[in-house]
């Protein structure tokens, strides 16, 4: 193995977020999921997820430009029929932040003109976004590279027409037509400048682009009409518009985008990807407010059942079989042919803590005599009685074992010494949290802990295992680096800090300060009485992945306001020490009261939010 594939193997999981993977790169190591298969369907979406849960990757594999190629270089039967009977046809359109911040810079706008600007820089966006559909729908469904390029050179004069741009260069091909596309928006924010500054056109001066100022996405219709007629495409296929990042946009906005949900009876579906909590109003500007499960319907994300376990499906192994797959597509990907497939285990080993050890339990066994110093006497009690029995094993140890080793290994810590807790391939991807874009942060940082002697013998078939230690220090920086990120977070960071400090802290002040049960507790109960200022922190919380929503017995797509039990991310559970698993909840009142002091500081959130809330209302957050 050269010293140049020592450097490919470290780097390759660096890009973590989709925006910046290539279309081969997505294709290859994305995961199909529930989710994924549910949003290709002729019925408006609203997809919730947290930040890095796989949003823009679920919108662009929906785009038929990535849909085919995953067809063909996965020989995905499913894609492959979905494509060759032209059933969808998806488009990818990001609400990019560097124009939709364009849109809320200027305040001289009346509301009537910033509706009109928003409808025409989203009507260009999206013929931008369709060109690449073209190319694919041509490649698709026209044979030979003859056929391919006229039917190219003539779709490219129809849109010239239909469009209104100006063909004086005789252009013929789809990427001299995304030039002038993106020309003619480059141009018209200059003219729209010059008419702030004049206050007004002069007399003699042309409109630019014109046919985009036409009712929202009426230009991308007249598109599809001109390729459906041009290439035969079945009348009956649906086009689905993947709106991606629409937190970006305000109420105002969401407002115009429900107004065609609403609206459209035609074969345009939208498909909207946003954060929970950041689909900021049903209202529509005809009159009907949207109605979730009629107009359309809530796919959260989070709760993709592929983040459980493929072996057991329980709740509590989250991101088990996802992360391995993960892993493995990611170094099938950079790596070259001749490469020796390997897994996470063979890198990061078992887990002290969350894998089953035939362990010793007898009566004088060190598991036993950490039950009695660690456990309430009725769960010992209880203990006892199972004792020899089959319920003895799932009832006791698989609950509490975990935890018993992790209380054991904290306490008798000393000085500078290192735990080995948070290790182990189990552990590593636990702590994720069956988040994609976390799951590649820690693959990263587990991969630059090897040597190119210890790539070098992964290369020559040997495995080669990460220290325990080192695995542990990996993943309590990163948690750290989570919490501590939080501090920057627009306008409520050190606030929403301090909330997720508190939350953390009580939780291990819980674990080592009391005695333990089967059931720890690692949530918090919400219900109406949390003021608005406090259920704006759980907002964001939730919104990158801080907090979770537990869902129990009810509609997972359809997550609550003021109400609801909300665990604390397993991503920061190396920063406090505590047990990745799901447990019991407590009232948030009792962790309000139990850091009342200097740590949690409300009435401080309370008076430096306060100017704040307005602000949430106007931007839509």
């Amino acid at each position: 193995m050269e010293s140049n594939e020592f450097s490919k193997v470290r780097n390759i999981f660096e890009v973590d977020n989709a925006r910046n993977f290539t279309k081969n790169d997505l294709v290859k190591t994305f995961i199909p999921t529930r989710s994924f298969w549910r949003l290709l369907s002729s019925q408006h979406h609203v997809i919730l997820g947290a930040r890095g849960q796989g949003k823009t990757a679920l919108a662009k594999m929906i785009s038929h430009n990535h849909l085919s190629l995953f067809a063909k270089e996965k020989e995905d039967k499913r894609a492959r029929s979905i494509i060759e009977g032209q059933e969808y046809i998806g488009i990818y359109l990001p609400m990019r932040l560097e124009w939709v911040g364009g849109l809320n810079n200027k305040s001289w706008l009346t509301n009537y003109e910033r509706e009109r600007h928003f409808q025409w820089r989203l009507n260009i966006a999206s013929c931008i976004a369709f060109l690449p559909i073209i190319h694919s729908c041509i490649s698709s469904y026209v044979n030979g590279k003859p056929r391919q390029a006229e039917a190219e050179r003539e779709v490219v004069c129809l849109l010239l027409k239909d469009w209104a741009l100006d063909n004086d260069k005789k252009i013929y091909d789809l990427l001299q037509l995304k030039r002038i596309l993106e020309d003619t928006d480059y141009y018209k924010q200059i003219q729209f400048i010059e008419k702030r500054v004049s206050e007004g056109y002069q007399k003699d001066q042309k409109e630019i682009g014109i046919a985009f100022d036409m009712d929202l996405f009426s230009p991308l219709r007249q598109g599809i009409r001109q390729l459906t007629r041009l290439l035969g495409i079945n009348a009956d296929c649906s086009w689905l518009i993947c709106l991606d990042e629409a937190e970006f946009l305000d109420k105002m906005h969401h407002r115009i985008l429900n107004s065609h949900m609403r609206a459209y009876p035609e074969n345009l579906f939208f498909k909207m990807t946003t954060m929970p909590y950041c689909h900021y109003t049903l209202e529509t500007n005809i009159g009907a407010e949207l109605v979730p499960g009629h107009d359309f319907e809530y796919v959260n994300i989070d709760f993709d059942n592929v983040f459980k376990s493929k072996d057991d499906g329980e709740l509590d192994n989250i991101g088990t079989w996802f992360g391995e797959k993960l892993f493995k597509n990611f170094y099938a990907t950079y790596q070259s042919k001749n490469s020796i497939n390997i897994s996470t285990h063979d890198i990061l080993g078992e887990s002290e803590l969350l894998d089953p050890l035939e362990e010793d339990w007898s009566k004088e066994s060190e598991n036993m005599r950490l039950l009695k110093k660690y456990a309430t006497p009725q769960t010992y009690k209880r203990a006892e009685r199972l004792y020899g029995q089959k319920g003895f094993k799932e009832s006791i140890v698989r609950k509490i074992n975990g935890a018993l080793l992790l209380r054991k290994q904290v306490e008798e810590k000393q000085g500078n010494t290192d735990i080995t807790a948070y290790s182990g391939a189990k552990m590593v991807i636990r702590c994720a949290d069956g988040n994609p874009r976390n799951l590649i942060k820690i693959f990263n940082s587990m991969f630059s802990l090897l040597s190119n002697e210890q790539l070098k013998k992964i290369g020559n078939g040997e495995r080669v295992e990460i220290s325990k230690k080192s695995q542990t220090r990996a993943l309590q920086s990163l948690s750290d680096i989570t919490l501590s990120q939080v501090k920057s977070f627009p306008e409520i960071g050190p606030q929403l800090y301090s909330f997720l400090l508190a939350t953390g802290n009580y939780l291990h002040d819980r674990f080592y300060k009391r005695m333990l049960t089967t059931d720890q507790v690692s949530s918090i109960n919400i219900d109406k009485s949390i003021s608005d200022l406090e259920w704006r922190l759980v907002e964001i919380a939730v919104g990158n992945g801080l907090l979770h929503f537990n869902s129990v017995h009810r509609n997972v797509d359809d997550l609550p306001t003021k109400e609801g039990t909300y665990r604390l991310s397993f991503s920061l559970s190396p920063r406090f020490l505590l047990l990745p698993r799901k447990g019991k909840a407590v009232d948030f009142l009792t962790i309000k009261r139990y850091y009342s002091g200097d740590q949690m500081c409300y009435e401080d959130i309370e008076n430096m939010l306060s100017n704040q809330l307005n602000l949430f209302d106007e931007e839509g957050g």
